[in-house]
């Protein structure tokens, strides 16, 4: 049989699950010796047989090296202890679907401690007392203190649109990872879903003022007005303000996820909390590709519609494993 180079070395997408069934037969630690000679037999049946067995064998190496980072809670790639085992990852058995991972992913630990929270694609609005709603994005939580002097809320993690009723006797704050953002009278967007512990403040109305963490009592931050936005970073270092568009930012909150020169690895962040499991970008180069996309949050083939328009290529390993990987 013959194939054209690209063809060798892109096997179509049913030998390339079919190679991957063959891989998690051969360790799951049940395969006799007859197996893994019939393995062998099917990768010399074309060339293309051949790429999908180097494929899916890689696939099962990088399985290897995942690990939970301990900042995000994260499963990322890499070689840090301890790792999660490749049969388990790849085949989804109950030690991860219903051990820490899986609650993990499911929320079950934020919902211990936190007044209002949200599971994998759930998008819920929260009207708060004072007649100001806070909309809180797909897995995500928060905590509401509100004292006849002010007027605070915690964002645990995740995303959330807040929607601030004026009140001159009571400050509007929220703090997220040791960050405050004073609302100025406004609506407002705070993202604590972006890679490396980073968070993103984008204003739709008025402005805010933003304080990060290890500020001086009489520094009082920078004020982001409307359709503006920055980044803090993890280290509490204040990016630039930038030009943004608000209703870009918070379409989310219809289920649309508007993406204008963002890296890959901070789409597929965003991406994440709308299914069960990982998404793991499995080529580090891949992470500062370039993206430009409007997405629908809730389409089940949302990362193909993605993957339809950059270099690169989808692994479904397991209902809770997703590689993301040159194309």
């Amino acid at each position: 049989m013959s194939l054209d180079a690209h063809d060798r070395k892109h096997p179509s997408k049913a030998l390339s699950d079919e190679a991957l069934a063959w891989i998690v037969r051969l360790y799951s630690g049940e395969a006799s010796k007859a197996d893994w000679m019939d393995f062998g037999v099917w990768r010399t049946r074309s060339a293309a047989h051949e790429a999908a067995a180097v494929e899916a064998e890689a696939l099962w190496s990088d399985a290897s090296e995942l690990y939970r980072d301990p900042a995000t809670g994260l499963i990322r790639p890499g070689r840090r202890k301890p790792v999660v085992s490749r049969r388990a990852v790849i085949t989804g058995l109950a030690g991860i679907g219903a051990g820490t991972a899986g609650l993990w992913a499911a929320g079950a630990f934020r919902s211990l401690s936190a007044d209002q929270t949200t599971s994998v694609a759930e998008i819920r609005t929260v009207p708060l007392a004072d007649g100001s709603a806070v909309t809180l994005n797909a897995m995500s939580a928060v905590d509401i203190d509100y004292s006849p002097a002010a007027r605070r809320i915690v964002l645990i993690e995740g995303q959330a649109f807040f929607e601030v009723a004026p009140d001159a006797s009571r400050p509007f704050e929220v703090k997220v990872r040791g960050n405050v953002v004073s609302a100025l009278g406004t609506a407002f967007d705070i993202n604590s879903n972006l890679p490396r512990g980073n968070v993103a403040v984008s204003v739709a109305e008025h402005a805010v003022r933003v304080r990060p963490p290890g500020l001086s009592l009489s520094n009082d931050g920078i004020v982001v007005s409307r359709d503006e936005g920055v980044v803090v970073a993890a280290d509490g270092a204040i990016g630039p303000v930038t030009r943004q568009d608000g209703a870009s930012a918070s379409a989310w909150r219809t289920g649309t996820y508007v993406v204008e020169g963002r890296p890959l690895e901070e789409v597929v962040a965003a991406l994440g909390v709308y299914r069960r499991g990982w998404i793991v970008i499995r080529d580090q180069g891949l992470k500062s590709l370039n993206v430009n996309a409007v997405l629908d949050l809730r389409a089940s083939d949302v990362l193909e519609t993605l993957a339809r328009g950059l270099p690169i290529r989808i692994f479904e390993m397991s209902p809770l494993l997703t590689l993301i990987s040159h194309a």
